[in-house]
């Protein structure tokens, strides 16, 4: 059946339903935008929180690195203090230091200065105390402490100056 065989009112009538079908399929195509575009936004919040964990995961892995290493590196220190200066083997070892110290510190891994410094609880840990003019003065240390980032990995073990008392 063709149009031209439809009466006027026909014409009119399946006009309105067309009209009806499209203004359907226009409000189905508007709320499939809408759930796409949110589908969209969604991912890319996901993406993004994605991201931060794995930035996150992988900070915390080399942090968990550092500190495992720090003994790694408190042996190596022990080592070349107490062995003969000029032996190749101390140099070697000294080579090796220095290269796990700059490779941790390339990934955020800092020694906190200690020495000369006043005393901090939150960066240094006190182990002894000792008379001294300077009170809360730090005047050796013990074992290094050091930084992750921003974090205190571990903190430095000195002797802290005591003022006499009178």
């Amino acid at each position: 059946m063709s149009y031209e065989e439809l009466s006027r009112e026909q014409l009119e009538e399946a006009l309105e339903q067309l009209e009806k079908q499209a203004k359907e399929l226009e409000e189905s195509r508007d709320e499939w935008e809408t759930k796409a575009k949110k589908f969209k936004a969604d991912f890319e919040n996901y993406k993004s929180k994605q991201d931060e964990r794995k930035d996150r995961w992988q900070e915390k892995a080399e942090e968990d690195l550092a500190e495992d290493l720090l003994e790694v590196i408190d042996n190596l220190e022990m080592a070349i203090q107490s062995a003969d200066e000029d032996s190749a083997v101390v140099k070697g070892v000294e080579m090796v230091a220095d290269q796990i110290h700059d490779k941790l510190n390339k990934r955020g891994l800092e020694k906190i200065e200690a020495k000369g410094e006043e005393f901090d609880p939150n960066h240094h840990k006190a182990v002894e105390t000792r008379e001294h003019e300077e009170h809360n003065l730090v005047l050796e240390e013990k074992r290094n402490g050091y930084y992750f980032g921003e974090k205190v990995l571990r903190p430095s073990e000195v002797v802290v100056g005591k003022k006499e008392e009178e």
